[in-house]
């Protein structure tokens, strides 16, 4: 390994962002393979194909790697029903340094379908300038493009990484994760001491919070009779309506709490209920609709309770059906919980000292208004986990793009990171 000696007195940041620019062409192509497999979370579509593509590139950079298939049913069954019958795949790749500690790195290669106003085939990678453009450009194969420069880097220059690496490739984050870094944590496959979830933060920000998410399925049961005899059934949807009437007003309760995390935007550091995702009900335009569902998508801040969070709703929802006597009411939740660390922790000064060496200034320390896989490490492994990445923009909408140079930036910094164990 390469006598670091011959740096003293260099910012080794400025060395590492210079071989990150030379590593341009290998950065883009990298990109442009991922980008052109279409990871749809929604069913679950390409996902060996991706892993199998990414196995290849850990493997040239001279990381070990893992490959395992989520066949489980207590895993699966957590997902919607018709995703059920596509295979998830998650790829741990790892570099053994003999440190003390290890470094834990997560990405999630799964995309959100494209939506519909692409100004070109989504799935393929468009340069403008110094823009990469493409679903998944920004959420999150760039990441993962940053995670291998950064190694490639390291190699290239024989620097021995100060910690133990690992990484983690994973589906599934676009719908819960249970499949993904879910299932990483609940069965102990990684040993970090620290994780860098590469989903969130990027430039100068890091993202030390993240709001937990209730999600609730509310099916009114009613009684169906002829509609010129509505009066012998019991509507459905207009007792549905009852209930949203109700629970409008606690939105308007609910949305006065706010998160002490700095924010980018107002709403992300609000608790937030919206009603309605999905609705519907009812067989015919001339009977009594006997049964209406819809959605209800609650926003926990971390200052909150999760599980009062749900009883909150859940607990309205049965006394206005109890004291209404007509109806009957079947609820479906699901939650997946907040996470975040204290911004003095010893791994957001770190990464904070390593963003102001770079860009010369104080970094912001953020939660982002989104959900993302921290929770799984933090909560369950109960590791220090902060969410850094590489910035892009129009996540999940059109012409959705990252820059050459933020990756480069990232790249450069994730080196730093791996470099020196703090």
């Amino acid at each position: 390994m390469i006598n670091e000696m011959r740096y003293s007195g260099v910012n080794m940041l400025d060395i590492f962002k210079r071989e990150a620019l030379k590593e341009r062409k290998y950065i883009v192509a990298t990109l442009g393979k991922l980008v052109a497999i279409p990871t749809l979370s929604n069913p679950g579509l390409n996902y060996k194909k991706c892993v199998d593509l990414l196995e290849k590139e850990c493997k040239k950079i001279g990381l070990k790697t893992k490959l395992f298939k989520v066949t489980e049913k207590k895993f699966i069954d957590q997902l919607p029903e018709a995703n059920r019958k596509y295979p998830r795949y998650i790829l741990l790749a790892s570099l053994d340094t003999g440190a003390k500690k290890t470094l834990h790195f997560n990405g999630h290669y799964d995309v959100v379908p494209a939506s519909s106003g692409f100004t070109a085939d989504p799935f393929k990678l468009r340069i403008i300038g110094d823009k990469l453009m493409g679903r998944g450009a920004a959420d999150m194969k760039h990441g993962i493009v940053a995670m291998l420069t950064a190694v490639k880097i390291l190699k290239k220059l024989k620097i021995k990484p100060g910690w133990n690496l690992e990484f983690s490739f994973v589906p599934d984050e676009e719908i819960g994760g249970e499949c993904g870094s879910g299932y990483i944590c609940a069965k102990k496959l990684s040993k970090a001491d620290a994780v860098i979830e590469g989903d969130g933060g990027g430039g100068n920000q890091l993202t030390v919070a993240h709001r937990g998410i209730v999600n609730f399925e509310v099916t009114v049961i009613g009684k169906p009779a002829h509609a010129s005899s509505h009066n012998e059934g019991v509507n459905a949807f207009l007792k549905a309506v009852k209930i949203v009437t109700v629970l409008e007003a606690l939105r308007k309760k609910i949305e006065k709490r706010k998160s002490k995390y700095y924010v980018t935007k107002p709403l992300s550091g609000v608790a937030t209920m919206m009603i309605g995702g999905v609705a519907g009900g009812g067989t015919k335009s001339n009977a009594v609709p006997d049964k209406f569902t819809f959605t209800v998508d609650r926003r926990v801040i971390p200052e909150e309770s999760m599980k009062k969070a749900e009883r909150e709703i859940t607990y309205l929802i049965n006394k206005i059906a109890k004291k209404d006597g007509t109806f009957k009411v079947k609820i479906v939740s699901k939650g997946m919980t907040h996470s975040s660390i204290a911004e003095d922790a010893p791994l957001c000064r770190y990464l904070g000292a390593i963003l102001k060496k770079y860009f010369g200034r104080e970094p912001k320390m953020l939660m982002t208004g989104g959900r993302v896989d921290s929770a799984y490490f933090s909560k369950v492994l109960k590791v220090p986990t902060v969410a850094f990445g590489v910035e892009g923009k129009n996540y999940h909408a059109d012409d959705e793009f990252t820059t050459t140079g933020d990756i480069v930036n990232t790249t450069a910094i994730y080196a730093e990171l791996m470099r020196k164990l703090f």
